[in-house]
């Protein structure tokens, strides 16, 4: 069992201090320093609307400013991470953006904004004649699973009679969509073990869906270390922390995966993003892949910490 030893997470925690945006610096010293949660809300602040909404590339390969479904499911992760109450103005005003940008016929929100094609942006962002609903499966799991766990999570926010239709259908889309729609990098599974992961999430559902999930789980994780090199589900990514509901199934996998994140830290202490753009904006892709850098460095120092994998 390799251990990260305390100069090469001193090397790591430079890059963030120095390179990384100031909002993954700032949930480094929060994760690792005991830093109070003031300064994640304020640099969090910057990437929010005037709707309640969150964008201007809190996610990265999303540069449009304009608010998004993916960002402000970021963005309450990360205040839910930091617990802020139900009451706070940030939650508050998160909340409602979500509650008044879904597409209530179909129960589902879309993903980014319209205006994604207008900014720079990653190739599978990109639409055209409606490619991304079909490229996201009708954003049946992505990213509705985790914005309904958020939403349980800060139930005192909206009505019931709202959430609880919403939540049946998200569940039942689980229950019932197709295994492609979780293959590949393993983000739909992400999102839906969110789902089964929320202490808010009523057992009932949660035991609707686990099974499934947990077999997933086994059929989708990537398990050759020769392709962890590249985007995909890899042990890690599906169960980040021990306490994860499928990290029993991946256990031994979840070690080795650990083992080589170790191994293929980078000379000057960063974790780098396994894709990239292609040819698609170039200059855009250097300032997003920077940022990737440096969340890539915090996600993986939180999961080596999670397993106790730190000597520090």
């Amino acid at each position: 069992m390799k251990r990260l030893t305390p100069e090469a997470f001193e090397r790591a925690r430079h890059v963030l201090k120095t390179q990384a945006r100031p909002l993954d610096w700032a949930l480094f010293e929060h994760r690792f320093e005991d830093a109070p949660p003031l300064r994640v809300i304020e640099e969090l602040a910057a990437f929010q609307n005037p709707d309640g909404g969150f964008g201007h590339a809190l996610e990265p390969d999303v540069r449009t400013p304009s608010s998004s479904a993916l960002g402000t499911g970021i963005a309450l992760s990360i205040l839910k991470e930091v617990q802020q109450p139900a009451q706070e103005p940030v939650v508050v005003s998160a909340v409602e953006y979500l509650r008044h940008t879904l597409n209530e016929e179909r129960q589902v929100w879309r993903a980014v904004p319209d205006d994604v094609n207008d900014h720079p942006h990653a190739p599978w962002w990109h639409d055209e004649n409606g490619s991304l609903a079909r490229t996201f499966d009708g954003f049946l799991v992505m990213p509705r699973a985790q914005l309904v766990a958020l939403l349980r999570h800060y139930r005192e926010r909206v009505d019931h009679d709202w959430l609880e239709p919403l939540t049946e259908a998200t569940v039942a889309d689980i229950e019932t969509a197709n295994n492609a729609v979780f293959e590949g990098g393993g983000d739909a599974l992400r999102y839906a073990l969110t789902l089964a992961e929320t202490d808010a999430v009523p057992k009932h559902y949660k035991d609707r869906i686990l099974p499934r999930l947990r077999a997933l789980a086994d059929h989708v994780v990537c398990r050759a270390p020769e392709d962890w090199d590249t985007y995909c589900a890899t042990p890690l990514k599906i169960a980040p922390t021990p306490d994860s509901v499928v990290a029993d199934l991946l256990w031994d996998d979840l070690q080795r995966n650990l083992d080589y994140v170790i191994d293929h830290q980078k000379d000057e202490g960063a974790w780098e993003p396994t894709w990239t753009w292609g040819d698609a904006y170039p200059e855009a892709w250097q300032k997003a892949r920077q940022e990737w850098r440096g969340h890539v460095t915090l996600e993986t120092l939180t999961s080596l910490e999670a397993f106790g994998r730190i000597d520090r």
